[in-house]
């Protein structure tokens, strides 16, 4: 069998003796989904920002065969910048040096798929709480990441815009191969 992608075992993340999060075994297979449940300050969000690489200060094992630069963490309240939705889709793949036509062509692709498209030129500030989450997921997808990690993806999203945002999400996963965990 092959090893975890994702391998912890007594980690504990602890700030002024307090215990952020306490897992005591996990590992993620390749290919595996996982969703992580729990009330509010119960260390989801601190074991997603650990296992994205932003969480550095830990006790216990923690082994990641994905580099950091393959990962990628969706916060539950994203910020877009000043721009347009293209602009903003368009922005990690500049970061990573994709020259401007071919981030264009990867950010239209997934702002299709998103059905984001047709708000291609709106000012990112203008749009819905809805169409921010979406683009900031389309941005994340569009580094075709390894391992995603999305925290409450769809906490400010009506019934509808939920059920819309699972169905992208799984779409896009499928589409670029990623492992995915998900606070809910």
């Amino acid at each position: 069998m092959p090893p975890a992608f994702v391998h912890l075992r007594q980690l504990s993340v602890i700030k002024d003796a307090h215990v952020l999060c306490h897992v005591s075994e996990l590992d993620i297979e390749p290919g595996e989904h996982l969703a992580i449940r729990g009330g509010n300050g119960t260390g989801k969000t601190t074991l997603l920002r650990l296992l994205a690489g932003l969480e550095t200060s830990y006790q216990g094992e923690f082994n990641c065969s994905v580099r950091r630069k393959n990962r990628a963490y969706l916060h539950q309240s994203p910020l877009l910048l000043r721009g347009t939705v293209l602009f903003n889709t368009m922005y990690g793949l500049r970061a990573r040096r994709y020259s401007r036509s071919a981030a264009e062509n990867v950010a239209h692709h997934w702002l299709q798929l998103f059905d984001l498209e047709p708000l291609v030129d709106c000012p990112a500030q203008q749009l819905s709480g809805g169409e921010a989450q979406r683009v900031a997921l389309a941005r994340t997808m569009a580094l075709e990441p390894q391992l995603l990690l999305l925290d409450e993806p769809r906490a400010d999203l009506d019934e509808q815009g939920a059920a819309q945002c699972r169905s992208e999400e799984r779409r896009g996963g499928k589409e670029c191969n990623s492992r995915e965990a998900t606070v809910t």
